[in-house]
């Protein structure tokens, strides 16, 4: 279901907040690699982490994934990617209505508004790590500072075809031929940087 406009080798890295990867990808940008923020301005831009909308406002993130893809289709080489719509996937199996959630993802990737990545790289972390490392930037209110929320997040990003098999079927068949590779968080940036750099070059 790939877009046929769709040029560029894209590989996104997922996985649990806290888990790095924003840091991973800065490494990998330091070393050369087009690399595309998690979020962007409508010319590409870096959006500064203050303008980031808030938790609630589900449109603006929504938003987000469908103008990275526009990005996307206008890249020419590799590009690595901080986090696609699978994020909005596992935000609402985390905290509810992943079948809705399902359906919109779906929906666009069948009119080619949300492009399939050639490679998803998890950033696993359990639970307990991701908010130890987010101790000084827990937000009170915010769904995955609550360990039942990220429990249930952990479960999702470990395992997405069988989460959304339930939900929609057809999606779940799409991301399981999606090759995906799960790596332990705790490994330090360049050490990860090392392992999933070949990746994307694919």
């Amino acid at each position: 279901m790939p877009s046929s406009d769709q040029t560029a080798q894209v590989t996104t890295v997922e996985g649990m907040p806290g888990a790095g990867k924003t840091t991973l990808l800065a490494a990998l940008a330091g070393r050369g690699h087009t690399v595309l923020p998690e979020y962007t301005t409508a010319t590409g831009d870096v959006l500064a982490l203050d303008r980031h909308p808030h938790h609630a406002d589900e449109d603006s993130h929504l938003t987000n994934w469908l103008t990275k893809s526009a990005h996307l289709r206008a890249a020419a080489g590799p590009v690595w990617v901080d986090r696609d719509w699978l994020t909005a996937l596992a935000w609402s199996a985390s905290t509810g209505d992943l079948a809705q959630r399902a359906a919109w993802a779906f929906g666009h990737l069948r009119a080619g508004r949300l492009l399939v990545p050639q490679r998803w790289i998890v950033l696993d972390l359990p639970p307990h790590l991701s908010l130890k490392r987010r101790t000084t930037r827990l937000a009170a209110g915010h769904p995955w500072s609550d360990p039942n929320v990220l429990h249930r997040l952990r479960a999702f990003y470990l395992d997405p075809p069988t989460a959304l098999d339930r939900a929609h079927p057809a999606l779940a068949e799409l991301v399981a031929s999606v090759p995906r590779q799960d790596l332990d968080a705790g490994l330090p940036p360049q050490a990860l940087a090392n392992a999933v750099a070949p990746a994307g070059a694919r």
